[in-house]
């Protein structure tokens, strides 16, 4: 629902402060991970990076990034200036190993990590394990820091691990509010930090388009700004902008799925290209939030052109394997009125806008199908009938999505109640977030596995730069837990113990970080901050306005 370099060293300050919640802080501990392991074993015995400490890493290029990436996390831990060199197979003493063992438990994000009082051994049958594995030990060198006499100490320990879900992902919405580039590389970098391996980049909205298309230059000329305070507003990513978010991400085996939304959410597009609307406009690029009843004609054969070439151009720029193309909150006044698109309906057979909504979404995904992407679409693209093997969003209910995974749709299931960081923490709070359960009840165990997992969404009417940390964080900590770890090694209290070690690595890392909860009693408040929204929402979607009202009633 739309409404609405990195490492910088742990000061010995931030060691001994207290929690932002008064109390005392207790020394940080490197085995309070998040997301916790699937299985760790504690030995007697600690091993302390001194010094003569070596990285030594497979020769496979991405593990060979990932020692590198190390070696600065070793650096930004308070350790000593560690060489990277190549594995030959000797374990020698003082020695952190990076090696590729199809011995490795299975899985191409499983890892192995031994510390012995003699050295590290990570091992993994694929890269991305490695990677993974790496930012266990990242964040036990973090919390190890000024244990060691010249470095960090680690206790020994063997940790065997997978994850639960192969879909763990960060919404960021980059239409509503522009975030530069290095603001992009700071999340990807704290993602990974915690195992997430999804950016799902919301770039196009009513209020902004962000990405550069070279066949249509007015989609940024125009449609990338608007007035705001009585000042020109907004921005757009180059291609060698998105080159290098993406290359940033690869690194970190982080999978960047953009959106370009569509037939709704399209004002900003229209500005540009008005002659893709039912009426020809003309428009101006929103400055409100909420639901437009402006969206791109149904009835148009040049809408279609217009949207492949985007879509071309987009897969051209983006190798990864899904495009998200939205269909969310479209409501169908201006198709009803339009003369083209009745002459559509008639034409295709359609009885009502829902099921032209629906040929719509088909023609799209047959179209990326040729450039060999897969699509993804909110929950709404259902009604009309989704295209075959479409991948399809939640954000209204689990129970939607057992319904759309019994007919044959993977899904990932990020509702609002539990997934929506925009909320206030009186709506999700901290342990709200953690009891998430993403399979929905009842599901045929063999169908469990049609559940990708989930995704924070963090939408910018009600955030910006300056304040998504303290919206993302520490909730986004409890969802990674609940898409890592095992079910069953799930425990709210041993979570939040963690925590105190984890706030203070998050402030090591510069992260402004907000708070666990708020009295219940202020939902009342966000629903009448909300309600101006809501009531431009009534008269274009009731169904979305009365889930809203259900969310904060509790419902």
């Amino acid at each position: 629902m739309k409404m609405h370099i990195l490492f910088p060293a742990l000061s010995l300050f931030s060691l001994m402060a207290c929690s932002q919640y008064g109390t005392v802080a207790a020394p940080p501990d490197p085995l309070s991970i998040v997301p916790y392991p699937s299985s760790l074993e504690k030995h007697a015995g600690t091993m302390n990076c001194s010094d003569k400490l070596v990285i030594l890493a497979d020769p496979d290029r991405s593990v060979q990034k990932t020692a590198a990436l190390l070696a600065g996390y070793i650096a930004g831990a308070g350790g000593p200036a560690v060489p990277v060199k190549a594995y030959t197979g000797a374990r020698p003493e003082g020695a952190i190993i990076l090696a590729i063992d199809r011995k490795a438990p299975a899985g191409e994000e499983s890892y192995r990590l031994e510390v012995r009082e003699d050295g590290v051994m990570l091992r993994a049958r694929e890269p991305r394990g490695i990677f993974r594995g790496s930012q266990t030990l990242r964040q036990m060198l973090l919390a190890g820091q000024g244990t060691g006499k010249k470095g960090p100490s680690l206790p020994c320990i063997t940790i065997s691990d997978a994850p639960r879900f192969p879909w763990r992902g960060l919404n960021l919405d980059c239409s509503r509010h522009f975030y530069s580039k290095n603001d992009i590389k700071r999340y990807l970098d704290l993602m990974a930090c915690y195992k997430m391996n999804v950016f799902h980049w919301n770039l196009v909205n009513d209020q902004g388009w962000r990405l550069e298309i070279k066949k249509y230059p007015k989609l940024t000329e125009v449609g990338a700004w608007r007035t705001e305070g009585g000042k020109r507003y907004g921005g757009f990513y180059t291609r060698e902008d998105v080159r290098e978010i993406l290359d940033y991400a690869r690194e970190r085996f982080i999978t960047v799925v953009p959106e370009i939304d569509m037939p709704g959410h399209s004002r900003a597009a229209l500005a540009a290209y008005p002659e893709y609307s039912c009426t020809g406009g003309p428009f101006s690029v929103s400055t409100r939030w909420g639901i437009h009843t402006d969206i791109f004609c149904a009835g148009n054969d040049g809408t279609f052109r217009f949207l492949e070439d985007v879509l071309a151009e987009t897969a051209a720029l983006f190798p990864g394997t899904y495009i998200h193309v939205g269909g969310d909150e479209c409501p169908p006044f201006k198709w009803h009125r339009c003369p083209r698109c009745q002459s559509r309906m008639k034409e295709q057979g359609l009885k009502d806008e829902r099921e032209l909504h629906g040929w719509f979404m088909r023609r799209i995904a047959s179209y990326l199908e040729t450039l060999g992407r897969k699509t993804i679409g909110w929950d709404e693209i259902l009604e009309g009938g989704a295209p075959a093997g479409t991948t399809v969003q939640f954000w209204r209910g689990s129970d939607r999505a057992a319904e759309a995974i019994e007919r044959g749709h993977r899904a990932i299931v990020s509702t609002t109640g539990y997934t929506y960081f925009d909320y206030g923490l009186a709506v999700t709070g901290l342990s709200k977030v953690y009891s998430f359960e993403p399979v929905p009840p009842g599901l045929p165990g063999d169908k469990e596995g049609m559940v990708l997992g989930s995704e924070a969404n963090m939408w910018s009417e009600f955030a910006t730069p300056e304040n998504t940390d303290a919206k993302l964080f520490p909730r986004i900590l409890a969802l990674s837990e609940v898409l890592w770890t095992p079910k069953e090694k799930r425990n709210y209290d041993d979570f939040h113990r963690r925590m105190e070690t984890q706030y203070v690595l998050l402030k090591g890392l510069g992260v402004r970080y907000g708070g666990e909860s708020e009295p219940g009693f202020l939902k009342i408040g966000y629903f009448f901050r909300d309600l101006g929204i809501l009531f431009r929402i009534i008269p274009d979607d009731p169904e979305v306005a009365w889930h809203t009202v259900k969310l904060y009633l509790g419902l």
